[in-house]
């Protein structure tokens, strides 16, 4: 299978599982192990991909972010717009600190993959938790600097593959007294500086071996991505996000075993 093919395709997963809470980073080290050596460990076609959804975030709330850019304006100030400006800021710096800090040994983890098994089998821990715990009556619209910081490492520790990034700052949002709705919508605003900047980081580093296939990667992840973000404010709307809960349990213990034997 070409190269090219092999992008798509495994864009078209990280596009469905990036916004899902099953980790898109744990399915891509599983996948990448099945295409082939020169896809395991590559970090750059990992942030490619990311990247591509992350533009798929941007496009899908893209009405919220000229909210937020224009409340944060002296003649259009909002209060309440502001503070989740700040909130979003600080959530990135706590990301920011966690991903510098510990940038070698989470791209170590990226080549091991009955840790990325383990990692997806305590996602759907946090995913069942989340449905237990669901409510659409918390706060919404707001972040305090505790909802904040404690988002901010969630996503930090989510860098590890199997840990589902969009998971565990929902499941963080919505224990910490979030509306389930507005804890996604937070969540996903806070991925962006966050990705962004890890984007930012491998391509200053890994410039020249830049590929065609990376970029198809990218535009893949980006099409599907804004598809699975409708799945998955449907999924909390119809109260049926333990499915994801019982699907990373399966998938991490199958994989797990298939290790073993």
């Amino acid at each position: 299978m070409s190269k090219i093919l092999i992008a798509l395709f495994l864009g078209l997963v990280q596009g469905l599982t990036e916004f899902l809470p099953v980790s898109s980073s744990g399915h891509l080290v599983i996948l990448q192990g099945f295409c082939g050596k020169e896809w395991t460990g590559n970090v750059l076609f990992d942030v490619s991909v990311h990247l591509g959804t992350t533009i798929a975030v941007i496009v899908y709330f893209s009405r919220e972010l000229l909210g937020l850019i224009k409340g944060v304006m002296p003649r259009s100030w909002d209060r309440q717009k502001a503070n989740t400006v700040f909130g979003l800021i600080l959530t990135t710096a706590v990301t920011g600190i966690i991903g510098l800090v510990f940038k070698d040994r989470f791209e170590a983890m990226f080549s091991m993959p009955a840790l990325v098994a383990v990692s997806l089998m305590i996602t759907g821990l946090l995913d069942f938790t989340t449905e237990l715990r669901y409510r659409q009556t918390g706060i919404s619209g707001h972040v305090r600097v505790l909802d904040a910081i404690v988002i901010g490492v969630f996503q930090g520790i989510a860098i590890i593959p199997g840990i589902s990034r969009s998971g565990s700052t929902i499941f963080a949002g919505v224990i910490l007294g979030m509306d389930a709705l507005w804890a996604t919508q937070y969540s996903f605003l806070a991925s962006i500086p966050a990705i962004l900047g890890a984007a930012l980081l491998e391509y200053t580093d890994m410039l020249q071996v830049f590929s065609l296939a990376d970029l198809a990667g990218m535009l893949s992840s980006f099409i599907v991505g804004l598809i699975s973000l409708r799945i998955l404010v449907w999924t909390l709307k119809k109260h049926r996000y333990f499915i994801f809960a019982v699907y990373c349990w399966l998938v991490g213990a199958a994989y797990l075993v298939s290790g073993v034997l």
